[in-house]
């Protein structure tokens, strides 16, 4: 391990490892940082429509989040927000015949507390679970489009839930990193994990085995599905060969199966598996539509299992649908289980075999257990994945070694430039833009800028009056590139037709004005090492 040699080099050590600084990954400039698994059951649970709460129960739950906070001036920690530290509770939701508040009257008190002393902020984004899971189908309204979006209003939680879509671009810690500064999105989701670990304490969370289960109504449905799937083969296979379905005897058909594949080789092949493939994917992609979520036997919320899923807390729809529904199709990159010299796929099989369950398609589920040609063909997919990424990782450390020793000498330079180690220019704007990707994230979102105009241009100008010669061009960079500009300009005169519409701006020019100041201060500084971070980005995702 080198230790730091002078002040600057530990300056930006310190910097490296604080995990606040690098709230945003600079291979997309997305958010990196977030809370997982218990913390966002908890956070759908805690703040869905008819989550109540008694005194003590808020009480408690402020006091767990926030008590290890201390806002103050006298704390050892670091100062995020000058505040006495003092949490000032807001007025109950329901009063007779006692009180009661919400679960999202927590998140809002929380929200005030945070930003004590700041002006309050506005951010809308698109829950991840949408609003036919959360209201039961006997109360469901046509229009409801309440709990399709998760609208925080003036530090006010007004509708939708906290699921992972909210810990994601655009959601709402990142939206408390983009106007409040990284070290206030950190003591966020500090409080917010405290919070929803004490409240799944309180609450409890138990899948069980009749998570998975479906009604007899949808039982019948999958078992008529799944006998569709298995007598396809004969058909897509005559219309392989170009005959009639019935035309020929399941003998005959295996054998002019078997002279097409062994005359024509593999296009044959891959022209078969895309024919089988996309009729069986269209059945259960059907399928599963019907079934999910009105199939099964508990409904949201209750159904833990389904919770995790759709909040996107662990697992994925594909996951719930292979316990309760079917495997599906298994490939081996990216084709169907190939079929040995005799024709066959496993030995138990007859040679040439149009059933799909020959080829690798599973119409079992993990609920009631798997048969074990099944079993097997499921296990050499999985083996596949295992070996094809074993591969993958190989390959590309080697290709970003290559890319990090050839691009390690590529720097911004003070005229906004890329340059090599002699001087050469390799790029006349970062990017094309000069904007460093770190914080571009808002810089055409013209929604978030105009809703929260007050506490951007606080955070920007950082108690200094805005210069004028930084609102305009000089002989390197232009005050706003030309695209931008004209998204700018578009979106005003939108503003200005809708006279229906929520947002009004009621000072164009003001609004320009913070464009110019945000694209300002997100230009890359001089000396960033964008070669390197170029070719880390390509190797980082496998």
């Amino acid at each position: 391990v080198h230790f730091p040699q002078d002040e600057i080099a530990r300056a930006e050590a310190y910097n490296i490892v604080n995990a606040n600084e690098q709230y945003i990954v600079p291979t997309k400039g997305e958010p990196i940082r977030g809370l997982i698994q218990d913390h966002i059951a908890s956070s759908v649970l805690l703040t869905k429509k008819d989550t109540f709460l008694t005194r003590e129960e808020y009480h408690h739950l402020l006091y767990s989040a926030c008590a290890m906070v201390n806002l103050g001036e006298s704390s050892k920690k670091c100062c995020m927000i000058k505040s006495e530290g003092d949490i000032h509770p807001i007025l109950p939701a329901i009063w007779k015949p006692y009180p009661l508040w919400t679960g999202k009257q927590i998140i809002t008190t929380i929200l005030n507390h945070v930003a004590h002393g700041l002006p309050p902020f506005t951010v809308e984004n698109v829950a991840k679970i949408h609003d036919y899971n959360i209201i039961p189908k006997s109360c469901q309204r046509e229009a409801n489009t309440l709990h399709r979006k998760c609208l925080i209003c003036k530090n006010e939680f007004i509708y939708g839930v906290i699921d992972k879509a909210q810990y994601g671009k655009y959601g709402l810690v990142h939206m408390v990193q983009e106007l409040y500064g990284e070290n206030t999105a950190g003591l966020l989701l500090s409080i917010l994990s405290r919070l929803f670990t004490a409240f799944f304490q309180m609450h409890g969370f138990t899948c069980g085995v009749d998570d998975p289960l479906l009604v007899p109504e949808a039982e019948v449905l999958r078992t008529e599905s799944t006998n569709r799937c298995e007598s396809i083969g004969e058909s897509v296979h005559s219309k392989f060969i170009g005959m009639e379905y019935d035309q020929l005897d399941p003998i005959s058909l295996q054998r002019e199966i078997e002279n097409v594949l062994r005359t024509n080789g593999e296009s044959a092949t891959e022209r078969l598996d895309a024919l089988m493939s996309s009729e069986l994917n269209e059945l259960t992609n059907e399928l599963n539509k019907k079934l999910f979520p009105v199939g099964l036997v508990k409904p949201f919320p209750n159904n833990c299992v389904f919770l995790m899923t759709a909040s996107g807390a662990k697992g994925s729809n594909v996951n719930f649908i292979q316990i309760s529904s079917l495997l599906g199709q298994q490939e081996l990159e990216g084709k169907r289980v190939p079929r040995m010299v005799s024709g066959k796929t496993l030995p138990c099989f007859p040679p040439w075999d149009t059933a799909p369950r020959a080829g690798g398609f599973i119409s079992d589920r993990f609920l009631t257990g798997l048969h074990p040609q099944e079993y097997y063909f499921h296990c050499m997919a999985g083996r596949d994945g295992l070996v094809d990424t074993a591969i993958k990782t190989s390959r590309s450390g080697y290709l970003q070694r290559c890319l990090v020793k050839n691009l390690e000498c590529l720097k911004v330079c003070y005229d906004y430039t890329v340059r090599d180690a002699d001087g050469s220019i390799v790029q006349f704007y970062y990017g094309e833009d000069g904007v460093d990707v770190l914080k571009s994230s808002c810089l055409t979102e013209f929604k978030i800028l105009a809703a929260n105009q007050e506490i951007l241009l606080e955070r920007l100008r950082n108690g200094h009056s805005v210069d004028s010669d930084l609102l305009e061009s000089n002989g390197y960079i232009s005050s706003l590139p030309e695209l931008l500009q004209r998204k700018a300009e578009n979106f005003i005169r939108e503003l200005s037709e809708d006279q229906k519409g929520e947002l009004k701006l009621s000072k164009p020019k003001k609004f320009m004005n913070l464009v110019k100041l945000k694209y300002a201060t997100s230009l890359a500084h001089a000396g960033e090492a964008v070669g390197v971070i170029a070719a880390q980005s390509i190797g980082e995702p496998s």
